[in-house]
């Protein structure tokens, strides 16, 4: 028992202490100029293992891609010729990175950064430690001002997220990019300080299902009052991610919606989906029959994905009901987002009326575990 104790305390501060991600910045946008500032503590630049200089506090330089390598300018020096150039710190350190012709930020990054020519641009690669990562995560998918088991909740999603999707970008250079694509992240927390709070209070719990594995931590800003089947959505069944009624988002602010296009516009829809899915006469029924997460059906010929109409239509939900007005057409629907998984605004109504983090998270996600991710071979074996 004495040696099982041991060996699962030094895998605790190996998980703890030992495994940065690799988060890439600015994902979506190009440029092939960034201006980096040491905002906090000091950095050493290499390239190829060469230390090409030290850079303290309040100072600058600029990075530019340019014929797939990577030149640095600083302190009237040019550094050319350079392929992964690598800015690191043995200390407490924070850096911000300004990609050029690109809207200022005032984001600040922790630890280190990774910088390389990539497809004719420059990629900037922050690389952090999970927890810090989880952090800023937390802040930038949820804002500021909830309570902190909400912010535990979204803490626990955030890491299993990050850990079940380490190899989504690997031939890009990193492992998650830092937009909606995987998880949106701005770096360190600004102005929420329960951000920082919640992830050291969950510290290393991950959602497991019944094998075991880590889930796939879906998440939605409001589901209208019920969640979705996940194979209603993903074709695929997640056997965690099933239909649950949710009184708690009814009176959230993203639980209803409204919005109201010209009948032109939606003729027009038609006749393109008419001419996609069949060559039928088109006879549009205003009062459509909907199966949330399934299909509109516009006659008996011709039926819709609701996901298609959502991301056309841009609706925020694809629970709505469709009424005419005049010459317009008028949408009238429930939620916001794809309503698979966990529920944003009902989770943050559950923890306004105490409910802790685990019970949250179990009325969401059905037959899962919640455990510490280093003791994953424990429980498998």
């Amino acid at each position: 028992m004495r040696q099982i104790i041991s060996i699962v305390f030094c895998l605790f501060i190996y998980y703890a202490q030992a495994d940065p991600v690799m988060i890439g910045m600015h994902y979506g946008q190009s440029y092939l100029r960034a201006t980096i500032k040491i905002s906090r503590g000091s950095y050493t630049v290499y390239s190829n293992e060469k230390k090409l200089f030290d850079a303290g506090i309040d100072q600058t330089f600029d990075v530019t891609a340019s014929g797939g390598e990577v030149n640095i300018f600083y302190n009237g020096n040019n550094y050319d010729n350079n392929g992964k150039v690598y800015v690191r710190s043995s200390v407490p350190s924070e850096f911000k990175a300004q990609p050029a012709g690109q809207k200022m930020t005032n984001r600040i990054y922790q630890e280190n950064l990774i910088a390389f020519a990539y497809q004719g641009r420059l990629q900037l690669v922050n690389e952090i430690e999970l927890e810090r990562y989880v952090s800023g995560v937390i802040e930038a998918e949820s804002g500021k001002g909830h309570e902190l088991e909400y912010y535990k909740v979204q803490s626990v999603i955030s890491r299993t997220y990050a850990l079940n999707n380490l190899t989504r970008h690997v031939a890009e250079g990193f492992q998650l990019c830092d937009a909606t694509h995987c998880q949106v992240f701005h770096g360190k927390p600004l102005s929420e300080p329960l951000a920082v709070i919640s992830a050291g209070a969950t510290r290393d719990i991950v959602i497991v299902d019944a094998d075991i594995n880590l889930i796939t931590a879906a998440f939605h800003s409001n589901c209208g009052g019920r969640t979705i089947n996940a194979e209603d959505v993903w074709s695929k069944p997640l056997s965690y991610c099933v239909s649950t009624s949710d009184t708690f988002c009814l009176h959230m602010p993203h639980s209803n919606w409204e919005k109201t296009i010209s009948q032109d516009r939606w003729l027009n829809y038609l006749d393109s989906k008419r001419n996609e899915f069949s060559d039928t006469t088109i006879d549009p029924m205003f009062e459509g029959q909907m199966n949330r997460g399934l299909y509109y059906f516009a006659d008996s010929t011709l039926k819709i994905p609701l996901r298609m109409m959502r991301e056309d239509l841009k609706l925020r939900s694809t629970s709505f009901r469709m009424t005419p007005f005049g010459d317009e057409i008028v949408f009238v629907g429930n939620g916001f987002g794809h309503g698979v998984g966990l529920c944003q605004e009902g989770a943050m109504r559950m923890a306004q009326l105490d409910y802790c983090y685990e019970d949250i998270i179990h009325f969401y996600y059905k037959d899962v575990h919640l455990i510490p991710r280093y003791m994953m071979w424990f429980f498998k074996d």
